[in-house]
């Protein structure tokens, strides 16, 4: 950069260099005054006072016009060198700078080790002041969700002010929705009257330039057409592959090889172009509780690696914080740690309504549903029972198993019926088929894992039909013999047919051979686990950063308190449904939930990054727009010169005035 320019010769130079010294040389001369009689002795002083200044071999003493004059001379030199320094100037009259505030954008790999946001922050700034006065811009943010930071202006100190409010996010990378604002006036739509068949554009289209300012860790937009935006993509980042090993997956459950053995399984990648071996920890409850050395990560590849938790589940009570650790520090913190929480087992409620029916009492009298649940078995006349109608909003049950009856109201809990459906019209249930005869059962489902249906017979059975979201889990000859579905936040689960009836003279009749099965009590024991929230222990790795999060406190409370990572506090009110849905889970880590119907904590919510893409540093050298491939480029603005010595100039002018004021008001006094 070239912050002085020189348009005079060297002895143009040598010529104005004598002009400080001869400015100097005048305060040492002395004058020659004409004797002159006067009948005052007033202006004797001032004569001596005149002789001392101009006498060259006397100490010169402090004299403000002589700094003023020497200042005035050093600016016009100054000037004279004609400072200023290089810039770039926008071709165009209007222009859109989107810049990524994804979690990847703070990695720390730009030349000054500043984030590659604030590298492309700096880098909009300039461009911002290269624009022409007459042109308008507009920024906009995006994460996995886009923000119109400011809509087109001409004032750039506003655009510069906007800009250095955004602040970097945690949050996942998708480019669609601020791709769809930044189209708004540039592809305006088009309106129609059906009846007239009147085709009008909304409004005129305008040509912008579009500038794109990330480090390319961005889905693919399909079937986006840029129309009028000429798409300019502007990578932030090394182009060199930066060092950075991140957790990418955090999961905490079960042994596969034990019953009882509970193990935390963590991948790690690395987006390097060499292996890298690290250090990994894991904390509980902010102790630390294990460590695995040396842990080798393949170059440009990923690493599975586990954690034994079963000690910690021997004798716990309360909630554990689980934190997963990456020691070694690289160019990207952020996906160096991970969340999870262990809750601790807590037996549900489950209420059966059943007239009578000794095999599900068998079933549900197994030790494992023993270990999960507290079961109540009451007639169907206890639906009508105060003690019934007044726990129904309550949440007093976590299941309710309604066997050949039907409630008038729905619970606020999750249900399980047989040969009967739910009130209120929207599940349907045909006529009795004679025989009905299992075709397929959906054994992926957490339902019916292990629970094999091919050797069971069904003497009658009924065709479902459920309301919007239903899902089919078995299907007969006759069609869906049992399907679940959603409610407000609760699951309704239907089987189409009974275990046992009862005729006239009743006597018990036999409708399926199921329960003699060894599948049923499984079945029964996975509807308890799904529906019922019934574990030995539940964990979770949460959600991320940006998502909505909802739950159910474990004891019914109008409102909660939650405390964030960083200490702040909300209140949150509960949805008619007895759910809540968090808004603000922005950060990553534990958010305890606080009841406050009893002021204890509640839950502990854990919310992590896991994302491959954010934890991949390389930056991309293109972006795909629809079928639009924009390749990066570093610079395409015209090369522009910012003179600073007309300022100058203005600033010698004021020296000047000051000097004119000094010198009257002097020779005033």
């Amino acid at each position: 950069m070239n912050w002085f320019v020189s348009a005079i010769p060297w002895y143009g130079w040598l010529i104005l260099s004598l002009v400080p010294p001869l400015i100097l040389l005048l305060y040492f001369l002395k004058l020659r005054r004409v004797p002159v009689e006067v009948p005052s002795t007033y202006l004797w002083t001032r004569t001596i006072e005149d002789l001392h200044v101009n006498s060259i071999w006397q100490r010169l003493r402090n004299s403000l016009l002589l700094l003023l004059q020497l200042l005035l001379a050093l600016l016009l030199l100054l000037a004279c060198l004609q400072p200023g320094c290089e810039g770039e100037d926008l071709t165009g009259d209007r222009f859109i700078f989107l810049i990524d505030q994804s979690a990847s954008m703070s990695a720390t790999d730009t030349p000054n080790g500043e984030t590659r946001l604030e590298s492309a922050k700096t880098e909009i700034r300039n461009m911002i002041d290269g624009m022409d006065d007459s042109a308008s811009a507009m920024i906009i943010s995006f994460s996995n969700e886009s923000d119109v930071v400011q809509s087109y202006t001409r004032n750039k100190s506003l655009l510069k002010r906007k800009l250095a409010s955004i602040r970097q996010t945690q949050r996942s990378s998708d480019m669609t929705e601020a791709l769809v604002a930044a189209s708004g006036l540039a592809n305006p739509g088009r309106t129609s009257d059906r009846e007239s068949e009147i085709d009008i554009q909304v409004a005129d289209a305008l040509q912008a330039r579009l500038f794109i300012f990330s480090d390319g860790g961005v889905a693919n937009v399909p079937g986006f057409s840029l129309g009028n935006l000429t798409a300019e993509y502007r990578p932030v980042g090394s182009f060199s592959t930066p060092h950075n090993v991140g957790i990418t997956a955090f999961s905490i459950s079960r042994d596969v090889d034990t019953t009882s053995g509970v193990q935390a399984f963590v991948r790690l990648q690395n987006s390097h172009d060499q292996d890298h071996s690290v250090t990994v920890s894991l904390l509980a409850d902010g102790e630390l509780f294990d460590t695995k050395t040396d842990v080798v990560i393949p170059k440009e590849n990923s690493t599975v690696m586990s954690f034994e938790l079963t000690p910690l589940l021997e004798t716990f009570e309360n909630a554990i914080r689980v934190e997963v650790r990456i020691e070694d520090r690289d160019l990207y913190a952020l996906d160096n740690v991970a969340y999870g929480v262990i809750e601790p087992p807590r037996k549900i409620n489950v209420l059966v309504c059943t007239p009578s029916n000794n095999f599900l009492r068998l079933a549900m009298g197994t030790d494992r549903i023993a270990k999960l649940a507290q079961v109540e078995f009451q007639p169907p006349e206890f639906l009508t029972d105060k003690l019934y109608t007044g726990n129904l909003s309550s949440a007093a049950y976590d299941l309710i198993v309604f066997d050949r009856c039907a409630p008038e109201k729905m619970p606020d809990c999750n249900t399980l019926f047989f040969g009967a459906t739910p009130p209120g019209g929207e599940w349907k249930a045909g006529d009795k088929q004679f025989p009905t005869i299992i075709i397929d059962s959906a054994v992926t489902h957490p339902i019916l894992n292990s629970v094999p249906m091919s050797n069971v017979t069904i003497v009658e059975g009924t065709p479902l039909t459920g309301p919007p979201g239903t899902i089919s889990l078995m299907d007969s000859n006759y069609g869906s013999v049992m399907a679940i579905a959603p409610r407000s936040g609760f699951e309704d689960l239907v089987v189409g047919f009974t275990l046992i009836e009862s005729n006239a003279e009743d006597e018990t009749i036999i409708n399926s051979d199921w329960p003699n099965r060894l599948s049923f009590p499984l079945f029964m024991q996975n509807a308890i686990t799904w529906l019922g929230g019934a574990s030995k222990f539940s964990s979770s790795s949460g959600t991320s950063p940006g998502d909505l999060v909802t739950f159910r406190t474990r004891v019914p409370s109008q409102s909660v308190g939650i405390k964030s990572p960083d200490g702040s506090r909300i209140q949150l009110k509960s949805r008619d449904d007895k759910t809540y849905v968090y808004a603000s889970a922005n950060q990553t880590g534990i958010y305890d939930v606080t009841n406050n119907n009893t002021n204890a904590a509640d839950q502990l919510l854990a919310v992590n990054l896991l994302d491959p893409r954010e934890s991949n540093l390389a930056v991309r050298d293109s972006l795909e727009i629809g079928y639009e491939e924009i390749v990066a480029s570093i610079q395409e603005t015209a090369k522009t010169r910012q003179e600073y010595w007309t300022w100058i100039i203005l600033a010698a002018l004021l020296v000047l005035l000051v000097e004119w004021y000094v010198y009257n008001r002097r020779a005033f006094i």
